[in-house]
């Protein structure tokens, strides 16, 4: 597949390896230590703009969605779809896209239909040279027309990478290098493993680097994916709600952007994905989004448009 970054990346490669160097020690220098005044919980003025609303998760291996962009962007668009979140590829393709037409296509159609799309990346972290092409590629994409991303999210939960101490230096070394590719105003969503789970599996990720995390993205996206914890609204509710209070304690702000990431759909029964937009509501969540489109069932459908950002809870 051609490069499409290649040239820009050659051109700035010298100062971009400069400016990483330097965020990337900016970001892992511990807040205050040495200092009188504690450094910034956040980044400042960050840009929310497509981590607002409901929004709507296609993987790459959602075929139907693939099958058909123009109508995944159209029916999302009918049920009040704010944002596409489109995985554009992962560590184990060849590719910086497994479907490069079929990403344009779902961009166009997106904007067409009025939705902001985010391109989504899932890294191994054990290979940051070609981590870091995929990012950029990502960034750089454009439909023939013209059309690029609204935006760009991280997934990071990738295990590969066994030592957790490397994998965060790693995690917190490409952050910087996506956000100095991405530029300061561009939106930039961190996709992270559920706070619960983060914060009660204490082998899994210890150290987990919520204050870097949160200095160099302008939201967190949490994977709840209560459908696999939780059984019942009860539960739910909870489960959410723990998931959300757990970013704000760990970032240690209330107002760090959080986009949440819901249940399955396959799996998610009406009174559950009730009580997971109940608590967006009640939480303050900034966006919500459900996991994924060609499973997502009317019911369900009704439910996730009662979400608006800022509204009571119902």
């Amino acid at each position: 597949m051609t490069d499409r970054c290649a040239p820009l990346r050659a051109a700035g490669v010298a100062v971009a390896a400069v400016l990483a160097l330097a965020l990337f020690v900016t970001l892992v220098v511990p807040r205050g230590r040495g200092d009188a005044t504690p450094g910034p919980l956040l980044r400042a003025n960050p840009n929310i703009g497509p981590f607002r609303g409901l929004g709507m998760w296609v993987d790459i291996y959602d075929e139907a969605a693939w099958a058909d962009p123009a109508a995944a962007a159209a029916d999302m668009a009918a049920r009040g779809v704010r944002t596409l979140f489109l995985q554009t590829s992962n560590a184990d393709r060849p590719g910086s896209f497994v479907f490069p037409e079929a990403t344009a296509a779902f961009v166009d159609a997106a904007h067409d239909a009025g939705i902001e799309i985010v391109a989504w990346y899932l890294p191994a972290l054990r290979d940051l040279a070609s981590d870091r092409r995929r990012v950029a590629d990502a960034l750089a994409f454009r439909t023939p027309r013209g059309d690029a991303f609204d935006g760009f999210g991280l997934d990071i939960e990738s295990e590969v990478v066994t030592d957790p101490v490397r994998r965060t230096e790693r995690l917190v070394r490409l952050s910087a290098e996506l956000r100095n590719l991405a530029g300061p105003g561009y939106p930039l969503g961190a996709i992270v493993p559920s706070p619960v789970r983060l914060r009660d599996d204490l082998a899994y990720w210890p150290g987990f680097p919520w204050h870097e995390l949160a200095l160099a993205y302008d939201a967190i996206l949490p994977m709840t994916y209560f459908t696999f914890r939780a059984s019942g609204p009860a539960e739910t509710a909870a489960y959410v709600a723990g998931c959300i209070d757990e970013i704000r304690t760990a970032v240690g702000s209330d107002a760090v952007a959080i986009d949440v990431i819901g249940g399955l759909a396959s799996d998610a029964a009406d009174p559950e994905t009730r009580a997971f937009v109940r608590i967006l509501r009640a939480r303050d969540a900034t966006g919500g989004g459900w996991y994924s489109w060609p499973d997502t069932t009317e019911a369900q459908w009704a439910l996730l448009a009662r979400f608006e950002p800022g509204a009571a809870a119902a």
